[in-house]
């Protein structure tokens, strides 16, 4: 495995600590129910708080779903190195 690829599975394995971690998880909640409720609170012509509710969760989103490509990258990375290794073994 390259030094980059070991880089990366290192970053997978600790976002996925991280997204598993009951600290991350229930501020990620407390977070998405605070946007929530900011949302249904707000009055339908309160457009400035709407879409700074709105873009707050986006926000909140693009965190998670950041940290989640990290595992799914090193999910891919050691698939390919495992399916390199049976491919080696065979010849």
């Amino acid at each position: 495995m390259k030094l980059h690829e070991e880089q990366m599975v290192a970053m997978g394995n600790d976002a996925e600590q991280f997204l598993n971690s009951t600290v991350f998880t229930s501020v990620v909640n407390s977070l998405i129910e605070q946007s929530f409720n900011g949302y249904v609170n707000s009055a339908p012509q309160d457009i400035d708080q709407r879409n700074a509710v709105y873009f707050q969760y986006q926000a909140l989103r693009e965190i998670v779903d950041t940290i989640k490509q990290r595992v799914a990258i090193r999910d891919e990375i050691e698939s390919k190195n495992e399916s390199n290794s049976k491919t080696e073994e065979k010849e």
